[in-house]
């Protein structure tokens, strides 16, 4: 199993928890290859996407360095789909729907086994002539098999998943801000690098993770907001 996403982990786990000190640079690649026992080029790429989502930053010639650390306080929610459908203005555009191999990286996220099915549903919504979020989203297909069958453009693929008798108990979820890499940039028609909202939400059947999406929502688009007691 490709150790990529184990480094990963490990690293942001430092970074938030201060194991890394502020001004200091991080190890060096050569050095986190050695320490994981993995190629120099497996370390580049954890800490690559560790730059582009915020964690760190590079100085040439001096190293990668902490950008500080997140604090994670508060609460959000995010408008449900049926919500957001019911607008005549607004629409969903399926780019993808398929079963898919679960690759290692989203193995370890479902807690599955690598090459197990996997349903990838890829959207794209949008209000008006505006692109808003992206949506990638990863299901594990032994829980609804029969997914793929209905209209993905007009249906919660949440309450979907209930109907096909997957009971949705909890959601973890996390929203940091990001800059956009190409692909993103270019589905939302913005230039590379705008900042935007990047919201990562895991969704659980009992104890097991039946879902995990991605959404990269345009930051000059959407604010987010709640009401709660103090």
């Amino acid at each position: 199993m490709a150790k990529y996403p184990l480094i990963k982990s490990t690293l942001k786990d430092r970074l938030l928890g201060g194991h890394y000190t502020e001004g200091l640079p991080l190890p060096s690649e050569p050095q986190l290859a050695r320490e994981f026992e993995v190629s120099r080029m497996t370390a580049r790429r954890a800490i690559d996407e560790l730059e582009r989502e915020g964690y760190v930053y590079r100085v040439q010639g001096a190293g990668t360095f902490p950008t500080g650390k997140r604090f994670r306080q508060g609460m959000f929610r995010v408008r449900p789909f049926k919500e957001w459908a019911r607008h005549p203005d607004h629409r969903t555009t399926v780019l993808r729907a398929m079963q898919i191999e679960a690759t290692p990286e989203i193995a370890i996220v479902l807690q599955i086994q690598p090459g197990d099915p996997v349903i990838f549903v890829h959207r794209l919504r949008t209000a008006g002539d505006e692109a808003l979020v992206i949506e990638k989203r990863y299901i594990n297909a032994a829980l609804v098999p029969a997914l793929l069958e209905h209209n993905l453009g007009v249906e919660s693929i949440h309450e979907t998943m209930v109907t096909l008798g997957v009971p949705l108990q909890r959601v973890e979820q996390n929203l940091e801000a990001v800059n956009l890499r190409q692909e993103e940039a270019d589905l939302l028609r913005v230039p590379l690098g705008t900042a935007a909202f990047l919201l990562r939400r895991t969704t659980y059947s009992g104890q097991r993770r039946a879902s995990y999406v991605n959404y990269w929502v345009r930051g000059d688009r959407y604010a987010f907001q709640d009401t709660f007691e103090p």
